[in-house]
């Protein structure tokens, strides 16, 4: 059987009734699961509901260039990823353009009256500043809110210590400005979610500790820094993040694996299989057949047609509905893990010929605050921008290749806690865009457009539903040969997703091959 065989849309198609391992889910956390798993020459079938492989890992064609419309970068956290890309043989590479904005309200304590640009300051981590007292914090929090901040340095550190979510730890080291000013609109932009409902164990790993051990925060980040040896901001793949995808699903298939698209998951059970000797379980999976939803973002629906297959190992790794799903009959406590629905997320990419852009007056981009400000209205309704062709280089080639000068890439990002889903306009979006980037932009500079909604994708975890999950998860995988990944048990993005996936599946891997 060829490579290109193994990729199969049906039931149907399915050569075998019995595999080593049956990866459940064709995001990241799928897709590195069957990678792991078949490079340690396990036969393995991973299934995914939709038609297509990668997730929230998506691209398209925008006037002439390859696009990421969904994840476009990963923190440079560990090395997981990063040896996972060499593996492949797949550069890592920095955006280009230098420092990030924030579009923020006037600084309470000044005498501005409207909403400015401020360059990131340099030395911060998800807005923490290592060195509160810079002119670049002073300019954004204010002389009282950059005073409070450095309070942090002096602060015992058990202050903030026992603090679950993002907005109290936050604003109990460095106060109310350093949360809002600071924190906030990363916070929106990154997990389209407010940081008082985030656990801030999976928004910030390890820092609670850190701060324990440096006595401050600000000493915790700045630690943090100075140990990364490598890009401070989020890196990407040459070419876009749709390569690790394409690369990973091609490997899979050269060594052997099937996938199998438009097959999900209808339920899992496990049954003890004894022989003379040795007792051992075995897992049966009632794949199904599956047509695509009336909407894009709700889970296909799964038809009767359908086979029922068996494995010594089964991974899931899809998103949490139909992980609960599957896992509730086993698990009854599963159903208890009730998840708030996500902030609907609409991206919209516009091509445009603006010689004014060439200068890249935002830089590789700029977050928009939350509108805080008693003082003056938010102008514009976007939460984030991003010059694509400023930030990734091989968008500026393609671009430059298909029209010449002069043309150039902006995302613009929709969608806060709250938010009903809706389209905006072709009208809205230039017309926060002129605003953002400073430059007048109308209908006839428009070469190309397109509206992306990705809705119910970043559905967080509270702190107590981190808690319940991760429970539920210990109690799962107490299971011989039942492992759970995805961004709803590791915490979102990509870094901490594959570092997590991998590091189970390989743990997994050593027992399950020892004891075949």
């Amino acid at each position: 059987m060829s490579a290109k065989d193994r990729m199969i849309s049906s039931t149907s198609e399915l050569s075998r009734d019995h595999w080593d391992t049956i990866v459940i889910g064709g995001g990241i956390a799928g897709l590195v699961s069957a990678w792991e798993s078949v490079k340690a020459g396990q036969a393995t079938l991973l299934v995914e509901s939709r038609g297509y492989v990668g997730g929230q890992v998506a691209s398209m064609m925008v006037g002439g260039a390859h696009v990421d419309i969904g994840a476009e970068s990963f923190a440079p956290r560990g090395t997981a990823v990063t040896s996972m890309a060499e593996e492949l043989g797949l550069k890592v590479t920095a955006p280009g353009g230098g420092r990030s904005h924030y579009f923020l309200p006037p600084v309470p304590d000044s005498a501005q009256t409207t909403w400015g640009l401020h360059r990131f300051p340099s030395g911060s981590m998800m807005g923490i500043p290592s060195d509160p007292a810079s002119a670049e914090v002073r300019a954004i929090l204010g002389a009282q809110g950059a005073m409070r901040a450095c309070e942090d340095l002096a602060l015992p550190p058990h202050v903030g210590a026992e603090c679950a979510d993002v907005a109290s730890f936050i604003e109990a080291r460095m106060g109310r400005a350093t949360l809002d000013r600071l924190v906030r609109p990363l916070v929106a932009g990154i997990h389209s979610q407010d940081p008082e409902k985030l656990d801030v164990d999976r928004v910030l790993p390890g820092m609670r500790a850190d701060l324990l051990h440096h006595k401050s925060l600000a000493k915790a980040v700045g630690a943090r820094l100075e140990k990364s040896s490598g890009p401070r901001g989020d890196v990407s793949i040459e070419g876009g993040m749709q390569v690790l995808i394409d690369a990973l699903t091609a490997e899979i298939l050269a060594k052997g694996g099937t996938i199998a698209t438009r097959c999900g998951a209808e339920a899992i059970c496990h049954t003890q299989v004894s022989s003379s000797d040795s007792s051992t379980v075995q897992w049966q999976v009632d794949i199904r057949d599956t047509t695509p939803a009336s909407v894009p973002s709700a889970e296909p629906r799964r038809t009767s047609v359908g086979r029922l297959l068996t494995a010594s190992r089964v991974i899931l790794a899809c998103s949490h509905a139909p992980a609960l799903r599957v896992l509730t009959p086993l698990f009854p406590e599963a159903q208890e893990c009730a998840f708030a629905p996500g902030a609907p997320i609409v991206r919209s990419f516009l091509a445009v010929r603006a010689e004014a852009l060439d200068s890249a007056p935002v830089g590789p981009g700029l977050l928009v605050s939350p509108d805080i400000s008693s003082v003056a209205e938010c102008p514009v309704g976007a939460k984030a921008l991003s010059q694509l062709d400023v930030k990734w280089a091989w968008i500026a080639d393609e671009l430059r290749e298909a029209h010449g000068e002069h043309v150039h890439l902006l995302r613009l990002s929709y969608g806060r806690p709250g938010d009903e889903d809706r389209t905006p306009s072709l009208g809205e979006i230039l017309h926060d865009a002129s605003v953002l980037t400073g430059t007048d932009l109308g209908a006839e500079d428009v070469i190309d457009h397109r509206v992306i909604h990705w809705n119910g994708t970043l559905a967080q975890a509270t702190p107590n539903l981190a808690r319940q999950i991760s429970a539920l998860r210990q109690k799962a995988e107490s299971l011989p040969g039942l492992l759970i990944c995805g961004a709803w048990v590791s915490g979102s993005g990509i870094a901490g997703v594959v570092a997590d996936t991998r590091q189970r599946v390989r743990g997994e891997r050593r027992s399950f091959l020892f004891d075949r």
